[in-house]
């Protein structure tokens, strides 16, 4: 399929299908041994899209845009490259301080503070990540899918699970509210506490040091 659809139905229902290929892509990518970059979240917009809405498939946008209850006004689209040229560097830093929390879920009540320690950082960079694509805005459509799934990708590389988070109802205004106090206060706690959510989620209960961590995310 290259040509978009011509109703609203089947514009929804590509999409959806794109967003579980794309889950699909991030999954094999984090068990290869090929480099994270802004090309990769490129590559995971075009997964999205590209029978959705070939012609914005893992491009950048060209036009300037606003973002729906949002006061973030995203970079000139002229400016995009050169912000993602200066992110890709911190990013590059950031990845190569990781270590893979190997084994932890299977060994709960085993975790060290050492493995703690990594599992923040983890989440610290995907969280980072996330905020970074949605801040900068690169793409018409899709910027918070995108950025929810390469967070994901990030998890998914250095030993957890993608998750889902929840951003219907009142947790959309949390969501919101999270990549706002980023922009305003450099905070990342939030995010972070969205990230952990979504994992405790996702475990069920397994990883109980979650829960005594929980305090410092203001649970």
């Amino acid at each position: 399929m290259s040509v978009r659809p011509q109703n609203e139905e089947e514009l929804q229902k590509r999409e959806a299908i794109g967003v579980i290929r794309a889950s699909r892509f991030i999954r094999k990518y984090a068990h290869s041994h090929k480099p994270i970059t802004f090309a990769t979240v490129r590559e995971i917009h075009k997964e999205i899209f590209k029978d959705a809405w070939p012609e914005i498939a893992g491009k950048y946008r060209d036009e300037e845009i606003k973002i729906t209850g949002s006061h973030h006004l995203p970079p000139h689209h002229t400016r995009i490259l050169a912000e993602i040229e200066t992110a890709e560097p911190e990013l590059a830093g950031r990845l190569i301080k990781l270590s893979v929390a190997e084994g932890w879920l299977f060994n709960p009540k085993n975790i060290t503070d050492k493995t703690m320690e990594i599992i923040d950082g983890i989440i610290e960079t995907a969280a980072w990540l996330h905020h970074k694509t949605t801040h900068i805005h690169p793409f018409r459509e899709g910027n918070g899918r995108t950025a929810r799934l390469a967070a994901n990708l990030i998890l998914e590389r250095y030993g957890l699970v993608g998750i889902s988070i929840r951003i219907e109802k009142e947790n959309k205004n949390r969501y919101r509210q999270a990549l706002a106090q980023i922009d305003k206060e450099n905070d990342f706690e939030p995010l972070e506490s969205l990230i952990y959510d979504g994992l405790i989620e996702r475990y069920d209960g397994v990883a109980l040091r979650y829960y005594e961590c929980g305090a410092r995310f203001g649970k």
